[in-house]
């Protein structure tokens, strides 16, 4: 049995992306997964969930198509079999396209349940598996609700509510974080009547405060009900319904539940207590700035260790990881991290909320612009949109927060723009093409002084 340079467990976009990276720069890799290839994100996550977003989009935009003298006759339906089947061709052929670079560059796939024997043994389906160096990149699976049963039938998680054939009438949705709020924007555009139960006094309370006000805003204004500052006391499945019973003797049903209140660390099979790796009280995976955990020859990376929790992280840690076991660059940080939203409208943000400044003692300026002054917003019709940049006295972008039509690619400029160390007026110097909507992002750079061109400016 040959000996590996690296074993990395999980296939998701932090353990594919490290294992070519790995192999590029000349180890012998082992890349193990006892599911399917491209992890969570690829078969139960991001893609699908984006593919079915896709048509939740183009079904509201068609209707609207009036405005821009589109007529279109009869009623828009929805055929929930056919976005399942593009969803499926989608995931497919992603997953080939991980397989082929898992082939291509001669990394061996080995599949099974990989658990630790001892801190410098790995088992994989009880055979064993040596490599000088193993990265664990398991992922994350759903936190249940204590007094909730998952069936997922008429009380689900999203690994089943990605692959209904069908649209409930009535839907709710238990947590209004990121996947709730998603999840609630599509089915809403799919014609399903949605309410959603948060327990904070706010949907998205990561999110800025004044960013997830306007999707709450704008989420009631198209039928969708928000139970804020509730908690769920008790789902009870009566046939092809669910009653449900919420704090403050509140009460009503519906034909099924979605339970998305979070995500916990995937170690269960590991057998962490042979590895000599330490976790913390939520049960991820402790490392330091190097992902290296407490037995010197075993890192981690992803959601495993917490933080965002988002693929583009994982990836990232993937490549800085193996970089500073195989190569000549050392993991210091990684930059900023974007973390979009695909709600509709997007929302995007980087660096730090307002609340956290002011939480942290950070004196700072905000600049804001509507995209209600943007050309381009106003031919799209996208107008209900802002852009709010946070930056000290010496222009330093602090945070950025968008929300509106093409949010989560816009967000890329400002955390480039931050990664560089720019300043909002570099931000705002900086050409942007018109129309686009990239240049609502220099006019709250600019505001930050008080000097956007299409805004009135301060007195």
């Amino acid at each position: 049995m040959s000996k590996y340079d690296v074993a990395i467990i999980g296939s998701g976009p932090g353990g594919y992306v490290a294992a070519v990276r790995a192999a590029q720069l000349g180890a012998k890799v082992a890349l193990i997964e006892r599911d399917q290839i491209g992890g969570v994100c690829l078969n139960k996550g991001c893609i699908p969930t984006k593919a079915m977003i896709a048509s939740a989009h183009l079904a509201n935009q068609l209707k609207g198509s009036s405005e821009f003298g589109i007529m279109l006759k009869g009623e828009i339906r929805i055929d929930m079999e056919i976005i399942q089947e593009r969803k499926r061709k989608i995931v497919s052929a992603l997953q080939t396209g991980v397989e082929t670079l898992i082939k291509g560059n001669k990394i061996d796939l080995l599949r099974g349940t990989a658990s630790f024997k001892s801190k410098d043994e790995l088992l994989v389906d009880g055979k064993p598996v040596e490599a000088k160096k193993i990265i664990i990149a398991v992922g994350s699976t759903w936190i249940d609700l204590p007094n909730v049963k998952v069936d997922e039938d008429r009380i689900v998680t999203t690994d089943s509510a990605l692959n209904w054939n069908d649209i409930p009438k009535r839907l709710a949705i238990i947590g209004g974080g990121v996947v709730g709020c998603e999840f609630a924007c599509m089915m809403n555009s799919f014609g399903s009547n949605v309410t959603i139960v948060e327990a904070m006094p706010n949907v998205l309370p990561m999110v800025e405060k004044s960013i997830s006000r306007l999707l709450e805003r704008h989420m009631k204004a198209n039928g969708i009900s928000i139970h804020t500052a509730t908690t769920l006391e008790s789902a009870t499945v009566d046939g092809n319904i669910v009653k449900l019973s919420l704090s403050g003797n509140k009460s009503f049903e519906a034909d099924r539940v979605l339970v998305a209140i979070g995500r916990k660390p995937s170690t269960s099979n590991l057998n962490l207590e042979a590895s000599g790796v330490g976790i913390d009280s939520k049960g991820f995976i402790e490392i330091d700035k190097g992902f290296r955990t407490a037995n010197k020859d075993v890192f981690a990376i992803g959601d495993v260790v917490g933080g965002c929790m988002l693929a583009h992280e994982a990836s990232a840690e993937g490549t800085a990881v193996v970089e500073s076991i195989f190569g000549d660059d050392q993991v210091t940080e990684l930059g900023p991290i974007p973390k979009p939203i695909f709600t509709d409208p997007e929302i995007a943000s980087v660096g730090k909320t307002a609340e956290e400044l002011k939480s942290d003692g950070i004196a700072f300026k905000t600049g804001r612009f509507p995209f209600a002054a943007s050309g381009k917003a106003l031919c799209d019709g996208n107008i209900e949109g802002q852009v709010i940049l946070h930056a000290d006295e010496e222009g330093k972008i602090l945070g950025v927060h968008i929300f509106g039509g093409g949010a989560t690619s816009l967000i890329s400029e400002v955390t480039l723009a931050m990664k560089m160390g720019c300043t909002a007026k570099d931000l705002e110097n900086t050409v942007h093409s018109h129309p686009t909507l990239s240049e609502s992002v220099a006019e709250a750079a600019a505001d930050v002084y008080g000097m956007a061109i299409h805004k009135l400016g301060r007195k």
